[in-house]
């Protein structure tokens, strides 16, 4: 294994431990898919919401991601 290799094997362990902070493409990753969402909320828009769960690790047909589609639609229903 190269010393690159091994250098970002042990920075991504001690990120998962929470140990040093996330590389900065994952923050920016994080804040983009934070604003989709609300863009996703404020418009009423189930397809954009649904792709930032999908892009957030959330499975369609998991209980994280039903639970997520159900706070959405109620959002949606006592927004109006």
């Amino acid at each position: 294994m190269s010393e690159e290799n091994e250098i970002r094997r042990i920075r991504e362990e001690e990120t998962e431990r929470g140990r040093r902070p996330k590389h900065s493409t994952e923050k920016e990753k994080l804040r983009r898919l934070r604003s989709l969402m609300l863009d996703a909320l404020r418009k009423g828009n189930p397809g954009l919401f649904q792709q930032v769960l999908i892009d957030l690790g959330q499975k369609p047909g998991s209980s994280e991601y039903e639970k997520s589609m159900k706070m959405f639609e109620t959002y949606q229903r006592e927004r109006h």
